[in-house]
Formats: structure tokens, sequence, C-alpha cells
């Protein structure tokens, strides 16, 4: 994994409580450092690069042994830094953009230093179309759907609502419109089990939308 030179150590209450898959540990830095490192200009930011290229490059290597076809993208927002950093899936028959569509996204709650997996709906195209509310009302109906179509799947993921501690109107569409999540500190133990969750949940993708 190649880690990005940082002028700030992580928190000292969120340090990696075991030995980590190359993925989840690059997210566990994301979500530990993201709150120090976005106070810096994003221009010519390393920890930017590394998020976007490096954890990207990873996911990649990670599924790409899977049978389906699928793209992967990794933001920390632009032209600023955004509130909630992404890594996203998207089969791409199906979107090939957040902005629309139903992928599978991994969040990073930088205030709370949480690592979220999500079945997700996208947002911003829909509440451009619908205002706030509505649009809102229409994520959570589009992530109901989804959640019906996997019953009897025995997933084991959540059902309840997400939380990505931020009142900034991307994340807030997320947040409705996300169908099945699991959701991990970033110093969590079971973070272990992030990388076949994943795995799993791509599993559930392939499955809703033929891939």
């Amino acid at each position: 994994m190649t880690l990005p030179p940082l002028d700030t150590a992580p928190s000292p209450r969120s340090q990696p409580a075991a030995t980590l898959p190359p993925l989840a540990a690059a997210l566990s830095l994301t979500a530990r450092c993201y709150v120090l490192e976005r106070r810096k200009p994003v221009t010519g930011s390393a920890f930017a690069t590394f998020f976007r290229r490096d954890v990207a490059a990873m996911a990649r290597a990670l599924i790409a042994p899977r049978s389906e076809r699928l793209l992967v993208r990794a933001s920390t927002g632009a032209p600023g830094w955004a509130s909630v950093p992404w890594l996203a899936c998207f089969a791409p028959h199906v979107t090939r953009s957040m902005r629309h569509g139903v992928y599978v996204a991994l969040f990073i709650n930088a205030r709370d230093e949480r690592i979220i997996l999500s079945l997700q709906h996208g947002a911003a195209d829909i509440l451009t179309r619908d205002g706030t509310t509505e649009g809102h009302r229409h994520l959570r109906r589009l992530a109901a759907t989804t959640r019906a179509a996997l019953v009897g799947h025995n997933h084991g993921f959540s059902t309840a609502p997400l939380s990505l501690s931020s009142t900034a109107r991307l994340p807030l569409g997320y947040e409705a419109g996300c169908a099945l999540s699991r959701s991990w500190a970033a110093d969590a133990p079971d973070l272990t089990r992030l990388e076949p969750d994943l795995s799993a949940m791509l599993d559930l993708y392939r499955h809703l939308t033929g891939g």
C-alpha cells in the first residue's frame, strides 16, 4: 500500500486494532486522518491523490477476479474537499456515476471516524429534479424497493437508516438512498471483515442488476 506523507498523526483515540488487509487499512487511515487533511489546500494534496488513485487501485485489484465488469472510482470532492469522501463500484450497464442509478459505495464518515459500506441509490440527479423534500421521499422509496427485492437472501446487512454525520446536501441524499449497509469504527477489530463483506454486497448488486 502506498501511503501519503502526513504532516499530522492519526487521531490517538482511533488507532488500528488489528493487522488489516490493504483496502481496509487504507480506508481506516482515511477515516482517521481526513478531518485534519481537509484543513489543508486540496490542490496538490498527497492525501487526496492517495485516496483517489491508490485506494481506488486497491479496490480494483480486489474485485478483478469477479466475473462481472465493474468500474471503480474514488473521490475526495471537486473542486474543494467533500464532507464525505467515497469509493464506489458501478455496473456500467446501470450507471457510471454517483449521480444516478444503483451502485455499491464505501463512505467515510470523517467526523465519527467510521467506514460505511452501502448498497446505494444515486442522489444528485433526483435532488436536482425533485428538490430536497420530495427527492428524499423518492430516494427512500427506491431504497425500500431494493430491500424488498433482496428479501430471502439472508445477507445480514443492516436496513437501519444510514448516518454520515453531515448536513451537506449530497450526504443527506446518500442517507435517504441507502438500501443496505454495514458500518465499522476505523479502529474496530472486525474491520478485517470489510473486504469479504464488500464481496458479499457486490454479489447482491450483481443479482439485483443482472450483471
